[in-house]
């Protein structure tokens, strides 16, 4: 088949998939022609900065001198919308983990969650990881989000995620979300942000979306309803739920919300949510044949031909009832299990604050070490897939610090750092050597692993190697990172 027709027949396809939800959707998405209109635009990308390493403010600075255009998404404080032709995964502010790409819509389900320093938060469908990431940030870095996918290989990008962004505070698991164990004990806050038929995505793409069966959704309400009706029972009384999808279809969203809510009265309530800057739209109560309770127009729609963002629901509920005797979270596990001496090796080598690790503990996993945020607690079940940040290989010689670890801690590095130039950064990613001359490594005590930064952003770690005025820095950036 010639590229043409290959073009062809994908252009069919997708004004196939258009012409199928406009349909679907005509009675309760308002004006059909604008809402086909929107779905055949290309979506902006948007990235969200990380707060614990940078503004939003000066994210977009540093994205104008890669020649990338942003403008700030009105409804957050750390969201920018970029260009619609501009590939953010590609850069360095990327792959450094200065920021994520997320799309727009998908943002809202941690908005409505609302995390709070303190709290003990489950993701209960995890994968890929952007709203875990979300929620780990607004923790700071502390406390603990419970990471869970129904699959271990899906945790995969996940982890990169986890990763690049350099976050200790999350554990992640591998259990199917209906049947998670309540040995963990109750959760301030559960997301349920679960599998759907995905008819929001249409924008990002041809192929994002394809048509599903009657037969296929109908296995989708029953998963969606077991997974939302486990996400109250591990919900504390008094805590908050948010369930949310990237679906249109009203029997995945405003179905699901008045089902539980006639079969757990006295358990839920939909807590009704404001997003200024945002222009959503209430859910429905009727669609077709069907009636749903008044409490589903509380929910959160984004229509696209409103919100210029991908489709979307989300809802906020309160767990309003209980057992009174609601199991508590557990305490944090045992103190470190590896001498803190371990750490001393990092701060004398780079030079790092004495008190830089002292929100940390040290534990062993595999030939790893890792560093986990002291007040984080550990699932008792199902057993953890990884937990806490990777800080060195137990038998590295000399110890090196891993990559995620030098991005969180080589900010404050003042002995054995080299401050990188523009051009060099991409050299250092791409995992090439680069001549220094004798000026250059006046911070270092010789050869050896050393922090590498650019404008002061920690990149990770490479290798120094020569002497006198002929020196070079060995890349030792990760393979296929990005």
């Amino acid at each position: 088949m010639t590229p043409s027709a290959t073009t062809n027949r994908s252009d069919i396809e997708a004004n196939e998939a258009i012409e199928a939800v406009v349909s679907r959707y005509a009675d309760i998405a308002g004006d059909s022609e604008a809402f086909a209109a929107s779905l055949s635009r290309t979506l902006a990308p948007c990235v969200w900065a990380h707060p614990l390493r940078l503004t939003r403010d000066r994210l977009a600075i540093l994205l104008a001198e890669e020649n990338i255009s942003s403008a700030p998404v009105e409804w957050s404080d750390n969201a920018l919308r970029l260009d619609v032709n501009s590939r953010p995964g590609l850069t360095w502010l990327y792959r450094a983990g200065l920021m994520q790409t997320q799309e727009e819509s998908a943002m809202l389900s941690v908005r409505l969650l609302d995390p709070q320093p303190g709290e003990n938060i489950l993701d209960l469908c995890a994968a890929p990881g952007n709203k875990t990431a979300q929620i780990a940030t607004a923790l700071g870095n502390r406390g603990t989000i419970l990471a869970n996918d129904r699959k271990v290989g899906r945790l995969a990008p996940l982890h990169a995620v986890l990763s690049r962004l350099g976050l200790m505070n999350v554990t992640t698991t591998a259990h199917n979300g209906i049947t998670y164990p309540a040995e963990n004990g109750s959760f301030d806050k559960v997301l349920a942000d679960v599998p759907c038929s995905g008819e929001g995505t249409i924008r990002k793409g041809v192929g994002k979306h394809k048509p599903v069966s009657d037969a296929f959704r109908h296995w989708l309400n029953g998963a969606q309803h077991a997974l939302l009706n486990r996400a109250t029972d591990l919900c504390r009384p008094g805590g908050r739920i948010v369930y949310s999808t990237c679906t249109i279809a009203p029997e995945e969203n405003e179905a699901i919300i008045d089902r539980i809510l006639s079969e757990r009265p006295k358990d839920l309530r939909v807590v009704a949510v404001s997003v200024p800057g945002l222009k959503t739209s209430p859910g429905v109560t009727r669609w077709r044949d069907r009636l749903y309770c008044g409490e589903t127009s509380r929910a959160i729609r984004l229509w696209p031909h409103i919100t210029g963002t991908s489709g979307f629901f989300a809802v906020l509920l309160e767990r309003t009832g209980g057992p009174d005797d609601a199991p508590k979270p557990r305490g944090p596990a045992s103190p470190s299990d590896i001498p803190r001496a371990s750490l001393e090796k990092f701060i004398d080598r780079f030079g790092l604050p004495d008190t830089i690790f002292d929100q940390g503990r040290l534990i062993g996993d595999g030939n790893q070490r890792r560093l986990v945020a002291d007040d984080h607690c550990p699932p008792e079940k199902p057993p953890a897939v990884a937990t806490g940040l990777a800080l060195t290989r137990d038998k590295a010689k000399p110890p090196k610090l891993s990559t995620q670890a030098a991005l969180v801690f080589g900010g404050g590095a003042t002995r054995n750092v080299i401050e990188l130039e523009r051009e060099e950064v991409d050299i250092y990613m791409d995992r090439g050597s680069i001549p220094l001359a004798r000026d250059r490594v006046s911070a270092c005590d010789g050869p050896g692993h050393v922090v590498t930064r650019y404008q002061g952003f920690a990149l990770g770690i490479a290798g120094l190697r020569g002497g006198d005025a002929n020196w070079v820095l060995d890349s030792l950036f990760p393979k296929g990172r990005g």
